[in-house]
């Protein structure tokens, strides 16, 4: 069933029905990729193939043009070449459809003038006929709630997190992978040139969205930077606001007008607008990922002093060096943790100290012991956050170690309040790579966040406690 719609852009994400002009009898013609998604997520409104010439296209009836429809059309997505959008644009406002989804590219992107023109003139059209439009150059809608796609391969299941980007292909990535990483969307939207609805008209929506409780962005360039602006200052200190910035060098910022006509502005002046609103700035696939993740299954840390768990040696020196490099700091337990950890931790070939280096005590064997450690760590004063590496042995008894450590972290869990980042790094060898992705299986099954890499967490870890400063500061 489809539920009933207030907001204004509800009919566009929860449509009664879909006109796909562009579909091909062909069983694998591009446009019918949206026919095929919203079969797969159980699309619940009417599909109305549209094609000069076919009968029916993947069992649907099909029409010569959205004209001779003959119920109403709440979105009709383009599919065809540039050259007939205008008449097509012309059909869409007479026969009062509400929003027209433009995939079709070959406008202003491409930095010719008659094709910006035609751009302009699709506009127009559209304005004067009341449709809205998303796009041109665009992927359009993925809304697994009402079964909106463009690709079968898109998980079914809804979830808190919600996506507006300029890009189709990091939307389609972002979706893809963070699937792997247990995250779950309400609503995607590619709007790629942004000719009519802006990227601050969806995040606007989204916001007010009961569904979304943390929003993401990737963008390359604003055309109403104020509204922007706006918008992110009003939300964060609701909502989670993380944002990916293309454009960033002097060559990103010169490829973001072939991609989307798109003009960059100063990376200072981004920086200093993230930090005015809230932002949560990222700069890769990774960590847009990881800091969803976070922000989904963890609280925010209140602060950047960490303790670090599992190194050893050198690699305790190397960990905290890129710690404090991404702006956390690695100070000394409190003297009664350090105390109350001597109890159980032999002081030869360990350190208590922070980072704890604890590889030749029983801690990592003893649910008992691995318990106090983590209550310990909760009670520390000093301490904000946790980043725990553990890496996973090769070779007899690998797996046995991992399901134990599993075992234990998910006790440890019951006793801390604090954020506990997991790191699992990637392995050289295909037998430790299979190794880790099972145990990463097994936390995501637990719902515990993992982490590629120790730096990654770390930057989460900073960027995050730089959010939660933002929140205290304003009295949120």
């Amino acid at each position: 069933m489809l539920r009933e719609t207030t907001n204004q852009l509800d009919s566009l994400f929860y449509p009664k029905s879909v006109a796909v002009v562009g579909a091909s009898p062909s069983k694998n013609g591009r446009a019918n990729q949206w026919i095929n998604g919203y079969i797969k997520l159980g699309f619940q409104g009417k599909i109305f193939p549209v094609h000069p010439s076919a009968e029916t296209i993947l069992g649907f009836k099909s029409y010569p043009s959205v004209r001779d429809i003959p119920e109403e059309v709440d979105l009709v997505i383009f599919s065809v070449p540039f050259a007939v959008v205008l008449q097509v644009m012309q059909d869409c406002v007479e026969k009062g459809v509400k929003y027209v989804h433009l995939f079709t590219a070959g406008f202003s992107e491409t930095g010719q003038e008659d094709q910006a023109d035609l751009e302009r003139q699709l506009l127009e059209i559209a304005q004067k006929g009341g449709v809205r439009l998303i796009g041109p150059n665009c992927m359009g809608l993925y809304c697994p709630e009402s079964g909106l796609t463009w690709s079968e391969d898109f998980p079914k299941t809804a979830g808190p997190v919600g996506f507006v980007s300029q890009s189709g292909q990091l939307a389609s990535h972002f979706i893809w992978d963070g699937a792997m990483d247990g995250i779950q969307f309400s609503k995607v939207i590619s709007f790629g040139n942004a000719c009519d609805l802006q990227s601050h008209d969806f995040l606007n929506y989204l916001g007010q969205d009961e569904k979304t409780e943390i929003l993401g962005s990737y963008i390359e360039g604003l055309k109403d930077g104020r509204a922007f602006f706006e918008f992110a200052r009003n939300i964060t200190r609701k909502k989670p606001f993380v944002v990916w910035k293309g454009g960033q060098t002097e060559g990103g910022a010169r490829a973001t007008q072939s991609h989307t006509a798109s003009i960059a502005g100063s990376q200072k002046i981004w920086q200093s607008l993230c930090q005015q609103t809230g932002i949560v700035s990222v700069d890769s696939m990774e960590e847009l990922i990881s800091t969803t993740v976070a922000l989904k299954k963890m609280p925010l840390p209140r602060g950047t002093n960490v303790a670090l768990v599992g190194g050893a040696g050198g690699g305790s020196v190397t960990m905290t060096d890129a710690a404090e490099k991404e702006g956390l700091k690695v100070p000394h337990l409190a003297e009664e943790t350090q105390r109350k950890l001597a109890e159980f931790i032999p002081i030869s070939g360990n350190s208590v100290r922070n980072p704890l280096d604890i590889g030749f005590s029983n801690v990592y064997r003893d649910e008992n012991d691995f318990v106090r450690l983590f209550k310990l760590l909760n009670d520390d004063p000093i301490i904000n956050a946790v980043i725990f590496f553990r890496g996973l042995r090769r070779g007899r008894g690998s797996r046995k170690d991992m399901n134990l450590l599993t075992s234990l972290m998910l006790k440890g869990m019951e006793v801390i309040e604090k954020p506990v980042y997991i790191v699992l790094p990637g392995n050289r060898t295909l037998e430790g790579e299979a190794l880790r992705e099972e145990a990463q299986d097994k936390y995501n099954n637990i719902g515990l966040p993992t982490f590629p890499s120790f730096t990654l967490a770390a930057r989460v870890i900073s960027n995050l406690s730089q959010y939660y400063n933002y929140l205290f500061a304003h009295g949120f």
